[in-house]
């Protein structure tokens, strides 16, 4: 009795080893068959695998496929009804507003597209991160633009900076009234040098008529340029220049003043002697 047990023991053990014998050596010894008996237990996992395959199985739309086709296609992988935007990381400058308008229309788009909603949040957040780096840029930029062109205009007005500034503001407003203000103040082309230049010179022409020239003097300051030029035409003039250089000539102590004045607009960096 004992034998006949033994031997059935022996069987079954050699039919467990026996069904991966006709198998190829890589796959006998694969872990994944380790637990299947023999080969029924193989046909049931197998089977089992097969009705697994295609459960959540979405067929993608042919060529020609009708917008209610591709509909449900979006539908099945996840496109929302609606979606639900998540603004929380989204920190937008106070200049900038998003337009509703704007932003409907491209969640219209995003659905139309088959978005999921993760999806549609990630490009959503995506271009406001865009958005407000190319502001930030932009107002760098202009803050850069605007300090060069005020260093400009300081090197070429000089000691006569403020007065110029203070003249072309007056004609700007003489001329184009408080919108025209407004514009050169939003625009940044209020601190354009071409803009300053030009009405600074409007500005002076405007004063100029209306002064008591009487006394052939001007209360204007100079710019280094408009200086340097005043120099050089006295420095042609022989009358001025005998005053200039002969302490015996009345005007003397006049002309050495108005020389020494001018060279203080002329060369405003320059350290007094």
């Amino acid at each position: 009795m004992s034998e006949e047990l033994n031997g059935s023991v022996e069987d079954a053990g050699s039919s467990v080893t026996d069904w991966k014998a006709s198998l190829d050596e890589s796959l006998r010894s694969d872990p994944s068959l380790a637990d299947i008996k023999d080969v029924s237990g193989l046909a049931k996992s197998y089977i089992h695998a097969q009705k697994m395959v295609g459960r959540d199985k979405v067929a993608i739309p042919q060529e020609g496929a009708t917008p209610d086709e591709w509909a449900a296609f979006y539908d099945r992988l996840g496109r929302p009804s609606q979606y639900e935007i998540n603004k929380a990381d989204i920190k937008l400058p106070e200049n900038i507003q998003v337009n509703e308008a704007t932003e409907k229309a491209m969640l219209d788009i995003f659905h139309q597209a088959g978005l999921t909603n993760a999806q549609a949040n990630a490009i959503y957040n995506g271009y406001m991160q865009q958005l407000v780096g190319d502001v930030e840029g932009a107002g760098r930029a202009r803050e850069e633009q605007q300090a060069e062109w005020h260093a400009q205009l300081q090197k070429d007005f000089g000691k006569a900076f403020d007065q110029q500034v203070d003249l072309a503001q007056r004609a700007a407003k003489e001329f184009g009234g408080e919108d025209f203000l407004k514009w050169l103040d939003q625009s940044g082309m209020g601190d354009n040098p071409m803009f300053v230049k030009m009405f600074a010179k409007i500005g002076k022409g405007m004063s100029e008529s209306t002064a008591d020239t009487g006394n052939g003097t001007s209360s204007f300051a100079l710019t280094p340029e408009a200086a340097r030029q005043e120099i050089a035409r006295l420095q042609r003039d022989p009358t001025f220049m005998k005053q200039y250089s002969s302490t015996e000539i009345y005007g003397h102590n006049e002309a050495i003043a108005k020389m020494q004045s001018l060279f203080q607009f002329a060369y405003p960096d320059m350290d007094p002697q």
